[in-house]
């Protein structure tokens, strides 16, 4: 589920196995990042989505839920989603 993937972003298999799954263009936005921050790609994913997580508003999460809720495994879903969203110009 979202609260065990979310512990083990820490790892970097883990991290690395869950950016296999992004689009190619937001892993290319998030390594972009990353490098700007002067992180470990890991690193930046597995803080982008403990800080959505402790700063997300109740509007994002109603969005969120609303999109893992039909998910075959909503916790990569939710992770892939706040991925996308961290990189994504609003």
């Amino acid at each position: 589920m979202l609260g065990e993937l979310i512990a083990q972003l820490d790892r970097p298999d883990v991290a690395n196995g869950v950016m296999a799954t992004l689009h190619s263009d937001v892993v290319w936005r998030i390594e972009r990042r990353a490098t700007a921050a002067s992180m470990p790609v890991t690193d930046f994913v597995a803080g982008a989505v403990r800080e959505f997580l402790d700063s997300a508003n109740d509007d994002l999460w109603f969005q969120l839920l609303t999109i893992v809720r039909t998910s075959d495994d909503p916790g990569l879903t939710a992770v892939q989603t706040i991925l996308e969203w961290v990189v994504t110009e609003r």
